[in-house]
């Protein structure tokens, strides 16, 4: 036998469900501090020593970093000036 098709053309269509939302409603602003503690009461920090030789490569890159791009700036400006304004 053959099947008959839908008269209407909206039963054709996928039907929509809710989403189901995932994240609690909102609370209030004291809660949402707890869960912040809560949360970081999880993280794993540093020891003094890791996080002392951590400052130090940080400080260390900044300072090379910065003397890289001061060089290149040096030799760049001189170069432009050269080259825009050449001295006869």
């Amino acid at each position: 036998m053959a099947k008959t098709l839908p008269t209407d053309p909206r039963s054709s269509k996928l039907q929509r469900t809710p989403v189901p939302r995932t994240a609690a409603p909102r609370r209030g602003l004291l809660r949402s501090f707890d869960d912040i503690f809560n949360e970081l009461r999880k993280v794993i920090w540093p020891s003094w020593g890791e996080l002392r030789t951590m400052t130090f490569v940080v400080i260390v890159t900044v300072i090379v970093v910065s003397i890289v791009l001061g060089i290149i700036d040096f030799v760049l400006s001189n170069s432009l000036v050269k080259f825009e304004f050449p001295t006869r």
